[in-house]
């Protein structure tokens, strides 16, 4: 009997932790604090009689006007030093009320992303002066460098592959990944295949041998020795979170549905390019996938319901979790390039910010990257993804152009309770938007700046911007000893957690951008 896939792709997520506050509003104000409190102390000393000058006595009026001309010095001095470009502007003002159904004027000029040279003159190329301090907090990995080479990538990557280390983001004794650190447990699928595609860039960076226990080898096994054996539910399909410390049902957290086909899916994405990477694995996994042993997870029953829920969808969710099923039904073969047609030959609206176009569609930062940098899509698939990536960045930096805020948006966890999904563009043509576990209905708070999607936009395009953005995060977050936090909002609240998709994710962007970028 068919089952129903469901009809949502965007993940849920109760994982919520404490979150600390970096209050960049009193950096701002301290030349100004500094030279309030200059302007009282001199005035006091000349009550004292030690404003003088070869005994001279000034009137109070002259006094006054001393006082004022040093301050009216000091603030030239100041500003003179302060940097032409500022890492961290302002308040973030809610876009919630936007419409963002706006039409260029007529005479505007509107890249479609068909080629870099047509769309430069939203770039601005790294100089030697990008790297800019916004605070009292030692310059992080990418301030300290002019250029970003494969050597500074490879700092980010071991940076964030010290998520993935056992007792960190990864149980010592079952070998299965947290999905939020020793904070948080429980894990579905898709932190399972963020896990998988961690450890293969790992490797492929030489971060990781086979020579120990925690080697390649070895936590692949513990990951496909626990896929053939775990508990399932009593449709015979995964539970939505198990717990890493036992490697059973997580009940806490499990919601009731059947399966969730969209956590399924980005698990079989990973399981592909495990195949794609060692070919040895192939027999064990497609016996875990194809139910061989007809004892497990009949995911060919969702077949027929992708197959009706592809047919107009225009969601970036769909494109990519679908790629994973198709990786291995190869009735599905040709569902991954419909939805991006879909996509692309959607009707268009304009960002309100710069006027960039954007497709009406479901957009948003984690499964666009994820298809970039993980997915073996063909040429023109690939193509077609470099362009709506590539748009989608340029919307963020012509954000940033007209309102000083940062923008890189995507799903996670928020200052405050709660998991958020930030969309760039939405079908009924609305950019710019935030939803909230549970309702379609716009949140009205300060966006993210996500640490994945700045690292990964750095990656991608090499920009002033992205470099910018992420010296921002590398002030606000705690230094990444034990992997890359979440992020931050334009007012440094910051999301302390730390996460496999955030890392994960990373990881990603570090090995594109030393594989095409050395």
């Amino acid at each position: 009997m068919e089952k129903e896939i469901i009809t949502h792709l965007k993940r849920d997520s109760p994982v919520t932790m404490t979150n600390a506050l970096v209050n960049f509003k009193k950096i701002c104000s301290l030349p100004l604090v500094w030279l309030v409190s200059l302007e009282a102390s001199l005035e006091a000393e000349s009550k004292k009689g030690f404003f003088r000058l070869n005994h001279w006595r000034f009137s109070r009026k002259a006094k006054c006007l001393i006082v004022v001309a040093i301050v009216a010095v000091l603030l030239v001095s100041v500003f003179a030093f302060l940097p032409k470009q500022s890492v961290g502007r302002g308040n973030v003002v809610p876009q919630s009320g936007d419409n963002s159904t706006a039409t260029p004027p007529a005479a505007a000029n509107h890249d479609n992303g068909s080629s870099i040279s047509g769309i430069a003159q939203w770039f601005s190329p790294i100089s030697a002066g990008a790297a800019q301090s916004i605070g009292s907090k030692p310059p992080g990995l990418i301030q300290s460098y002019t250029i970003i080479n494969s050597t500074v990538w490879m700092e980010v990557a071991a940076n964030a592959w010290a998520y993935f280390q056992p007792g960190v983001g990864v149980n010592v004794n079952t070998g299965l990944p947290y999905a939020g650190g020793t904070g948080f447990t429980g894990f579905t699928d898709w932190d399972l295949g963020c896990y998988i595609q961690a450890v293969i860039d790992a490797q492929k960076l030489g971060l990781i041998g086979n020579d120990s226990a925690w080697d390649f080898s070895a936590r692949i096994d513990d990951v496909l020795t626990f896929l053939e054996n775990r508990p399932l539910n009593t449709e015979g399909y995964p539970y939505q979170f198990y717990d890493a410390t036992t490697g059973k049902n997580d009940s806490s957290v499990s919601s009731n549905e059947i399966v969730d086909a969209a956590d399924t899916g980005r698990l079989f994405v990973a399981l592909n390019n495990l195949i794609n990477y060692n070919n040895s694995l192939q027999q064990q996994i497609d016996n875990f996938v194809w139910n061989v042993y007809d004892n497990r997870s009949n995911y060919a029953d969702l077949v027929p319901s992708i197959m009706r829920n592809s047919l107009n969808s225009t969601d970036i969710y769909s494109y990519y979790v679908y790629s994973g099923f198709a990786s291995f039904f190869s009735s599905l073969s040709n569902v991954p390039s419909k939805i991006l047609n879909n996509i692309l030959s959607a009707n268009v609206t304009y960002s309100p910010y710069g006027n960039v176009s954007l497709p009406e569609a479901s957009i948003t930062g984690d499964p666009l990257l994820c298809s970039v940098f993980e997915l073996n899509n063909n040429n023109s698939q690939l193509m077609a993804l470099s362009r709506l990536s590539r748009q989608v960045y340029l919307a963020s930096e012509a954000y940033h152009n007209a309102t000083g805020q940062y923008v890189a948006f995507s799903e996670g966890n928020k200052p405050s309770n709660g998991y958020i999904w930030e969309w760039v563009v939405l079908p009924n043509g609305d950019t710019w938007k935030i939803t909230g576990s549970g309702s379609s209905a716009y949140l009205n708070i300060n966006p993210i700046i996500y640490d994945k999607v700045a690292f990964s936009f750095l990656a991608l395009y090499n920009t002033t911007y992205a470099r910018n953005m992420v010296i921002y995060l590398e002030q606000c977050l705690p230094t990444p000893t034990s992997g890359y936090y979440d992020g931050a909002d334009n007012i440094g609240n910051l999301v302390a957690d730390l996460g496999s998709n955030t890392n994960s994710l990373i990881l990603d962007a570090a090995l594109y951008a030393i594989q095409n970028n050395p």
